[in-house]
């Protein structure tokens, strides 16, 4: 009657372990699903980001075609005035021009240098927030691993011992 009693006991002491056990592992499976919506809700995030900056760099260029086209119309009629000046002016009017397109190269110079900049920045980011993800995914894996091998030795050792 003790043995059985005892058997009994071992029975729900393993069966409460199991409970616990699974109580856990759901934890985790609640765990993950959490991380792979925060994951989701990052990637939308950055997708947003990026559509916004590729709006401003489109934005920068149609603004900076803008300028351009109206530096080279007023190129175009420099250079019609120029045709009817005498030909002393034709060197001043030349030195003009070229200080016009040193100019217009130092802007062009200046705005890629911003974004690469920005590119070099958003593109980091990126990077330390993809590094933080990996680390948090495999930190959960580890555990959830370590909690589901110590289930499987328990029922094992139970299975055994029983």
């Amino acid at each position: 009657m003790k043995e059985e009693a005892g058997r009994n006991d071992s029975t729900m002491e393993v069966i409460e372990r199991i409970s616990v056990l699974e109580g856990k592992v759901s934890e985790h499976n609640r765990i993950f699903d959490m991380i792979r919506e925060e994951i989701r809700g990052l990637r939308e995030y950055i997708d947003g980001r990026i559509d916004d900056t590729n709006t401003r760099i489109d934005d920068l260029k149609l603004n900076m075609n803008k300028r351009i086209d109206e530096t080279n119309k007023r190129i175009g009629e420099t250079n019609k005035r120029i045709e009817g000046m005498d030909t002393g002016l034709n060197g001043k009017m030349e030195e003009m021009d070229t200080r016009l397109n040193g100019k217009i190269e130092e802007m062009d110079t200046r705005l890629n240098g911003k974004m690469e900049g920005l590119d070099k920045r958003l593109t980091g980011k990126i990077e330390e927030m993809d590094i933080r993800l990996n680390r948090r995914i495999d930190s959960n894996f580890k555990w959830m691993l370590g909690v589901q091998i110590t289930m499987w030795i328990t029922i094992i050792v139970a299975i055994l011992l029983h």
